[in-house]
């Protein structure tokens, strides 16, 4: 039996596009220097398609006001930034199971949750599964949204563990002023078993 042709040119797509973001990836480190990780996440994706999918976030840097303005500005404006959201400073990264190329992450946002534990925002520079041939979904009646970014909410209990959301469905809400990100309460938790890794030495 022959191969699909568009299964072919897509995974010769994708795996172009993997060649070159890894490039990209090691050019930065490369620049900069070995940049240490300040926290890390643990999580899987579930009530989803894919489910089950392990995901790692690291974060570099807990931006500052300024430096969260300036992405909630990008983010706003769209392709008429300024300054496009991928060309911001990268401040942390999405690993996904079994791929050798991360989201970057360009928005980081923590706060106290009234409940105890924190409320952790962060948004990567392309929507989450970009990189597989079939894109995340969440089933009807959740009604999907196109963004060409994801926001990621965690929810971190004072323990470490928790649930987490993606701007897979659900309404985005940018505070320009207040520099902040944030998914309304139609957004559905689609990652579990989060949990907060130990600090690296």
């Amino acid at each position: 039996m022959s191969a699909n042709p568009n299964r072919v040119l897509w995974t010769l797509i994708v795996t172009c596009a993997m060649v070159a973001l890894t490039l990209a990836f090691m050019s930065d480190a490369l620049a900069v220097g070995p940049r240490k990780v300040v926290d890390t996440f643990t999580a899987a994706t579930a009530n989803m398609t894919p489910g089950g999918v392990n995901l790692r976030v690291q974060i570099l840097e807990w931006q500052d006001a300024a430096a969260r303005s300036e992405a909630v500005a990008s983010i706003a404006a769209g392709a008429g930034a300024s300054t496009p959201l991928a060309k911001l400073p990268t401040v942390g990264y999405v690993w996904q199971s079994g791929s050798p190329v991360g989201y970057s992450v360009k928005y980081t946002h923590r706060e106290p949750a009234p409940e105890g534990g924190e409320r952790i925002t962060l948004v990567t520079d392309r929507r989450l599964g970009s990189y597989d041939f079939k894109g995340w979904s969440v089933a009807p009646p959740a009604v999907p949204n196109d963004l060409p970014y994801s926001v990621i909410e965690l929810n971190v209990s004072g323990s470490g563990t928790g649930t987490g959301r993606l701007s897979l469905v659900g309404n985005v809400q940018l505070d320009e002023k207040g520099g902040t990100v944030m998914l309304d309460s139609s957004a559905p938790t689609l990652l579990t078993s989060l949990k907060r890794e130990p600090p690296m030495p």
